[in-house]
């Protein structure tokens, strides 16, 4: 039975949507209009027969009959246009309307029928996300509005349903909530067992892709770290020691991040528990240092750092994070500085937290980008005052890192159009 249900509605998901004009549109707000269309179009249909066979007069059911149809064709729209509001609208209008007009013509305000009209500003948020609830919210309450206005002026509505047909209508509203919350419901509980599924077998995919990458990372740096501590033993040029010396670090710290990787997949599997350890916090700095030297040497720049006596030792256990995050933005600070000019960087201690401040007097971010700063994404990536691209991951890195670490964040910036250009981040992290 659930084989065949679910196998009749894809195939009818597939009919509307594989014909459609555009295909850009998010497939939830398709899959969201036709559940709403299938558990809600039993009731439309109900109401319009029950009003042709049990009300005196023929326009309600006249009404219901033209409007469940319009509700039953309401999601061939999204094979000619992507406005799912406009869409949404017509799917419950044709509602409003039939509802409004079956309870007009058996008692008005005063029918039970408007019950149902409560039911749209969740339909439409269901559809059409905020703006649907929004909009319906406000179509609703004027509609139950316009019919409390009319019985307060004393208008006496008609009522022309018989007897067996009002008892229909009362059954129809207590088994229709039930029948709807539980396509609802069931639809629900389907699609997160789905989603579930998916989630976890990229979740899977991912974890052995970053095995695999960590393990075959470390063999080639096990030999490249080999080979450069071989370099250092034999006879080379002051030049030469200082980039092989630069080069065995750098292979050293990269080992170090394959390694940490591990663990901490490891730990994330409950097979070993990451100790906290000390960082020394003027090392880190000077290692730092001395692996961006080439690039503070090609700009002429200068890296102006202090770090306050009680904050040498950092306990962290992510050693690795904090590492990332200095890295990350003295990285864009020398990409996006100017020659000739100065970055600083001051560690020190402010209550109960370690403040780390970064800046510079470079281009600055731009008045667009400062919103979305921390979100990856290659579109918001910068070009350096040498024409060096970013990747656009930088800043979402440290913000992840900072969060890992229980830190906090904040930056300042100005551009040349708005005065003296810089940028100035500060990091705060417990202690």
């Amino acid at each position: 039975m659930k084989h065949s249900i679910v196998k009749f509605y894809l195939r009818l998901y597939a009919f509307i949507a594989d014909n459609r004009s555009y295909q850009d549109l998010p497939d939830k707000y398709l899959h969201a209009h036709l559940v709403t269309m299938l558990s809600t179009g039993v009731l439309m249909w109900s109401y319009a027969f029950l009003a042709v066979f049990t009300i005196s007069s023929p326009v309600p059911g006249i009404v219901g009959i033209i409007c469940s149809c319009v509700h039953l064709l309401s999601p061939l729209l999204y094979r000619k246009t992507n406005r799912y509001l406009l869409n949404t609208s017509v799917l419950l209008a044709s509602g409003l309307i039939h509802q409004m007009t079956f309870a007009y013509f058996t008692g008005g305000f005063d029918s039970n029928i408007l019950i149902w009209l409560g039911i749209l500003p969740m339909l439409g948020g269901v559809i059409a996300g905020r703006k649907g609830t929004i909009l319906w919210a406000f179509i609703t309450a004027a509609g139950v509005l316009s019919f409390l206005v009319m019985k307060l002026s004393g208008y006496h509505f008609p009522f022309m349903i018989s007897d067996i047909g009002m008892l229909i209508a009362q059954a129809l509203i207590l088994f229709g909530w039930i029948f709807i919350a539980t396509c609802v419901i069931w639809v629900h509980v389907y699609l997160v067992e789905q989603n579930t599924s998916k989630l976890e077998i990229s979740r899977m995919r991912t974890q052995n892709l970053v095995n695999i990458l960590s393990h075959d990372i470390s063999t080639p740096l096990t030999v490249i770290s080999g080979k450069l501590n071989s370099l250092l033993k034999t006879s080379l040029n002051e030049t030469q020691l200082n980039s092989v010396a630069k080069a065995c670090k750098a292979s050293e710290r990269l080992n170090m991040i394959t390694e940490s990787i591990r663990d901490l997949r490891l730990n994330e599997m409950g097979k070993k528990e990451i100790k906290f350890a000390t960082v020394d916090v003027r090392e880190l700095i000077i290692e730092l240092k001395e692996i961006f030297s080439e690039k503070l040497e090609q700009k002429n720049l200068k890296l102006n750092w202090s770090v306050a006596a009680e904050v040498y030792d950092f306990h962290s256990n992510r050693s690795l994070l904090l590492n990332q995050i200095l890295g990350n933005l003295l990285s864009n600070s020398i990409k996006f500085s100017s020659h000739d000019s100065e970055i600083r960087l001051r560690v020190s201690r402010k209550d109960d937290s370690i403040k780390f401040l970064i800046e510079d007097s470079g281009l600055g971010i731009p008045l667009d980008m400062r919103d979305n700063v921390f979100e990856a994404s290659l579109s918001r990536s910068g070009i350096g005052t040498e024409g060096e691209i970013g990747s656009g991951f930088g800043l979402p890195i440290v913000k992840g890192c900072v969060d890992r670490l229980g830190g906090k964040i904040l930056f300042e910036t100005c551009t040349s159009n708005e005065g003296p250009s810089f940028t100035r981040f500060q990091l705060f992290f417990p202690i």
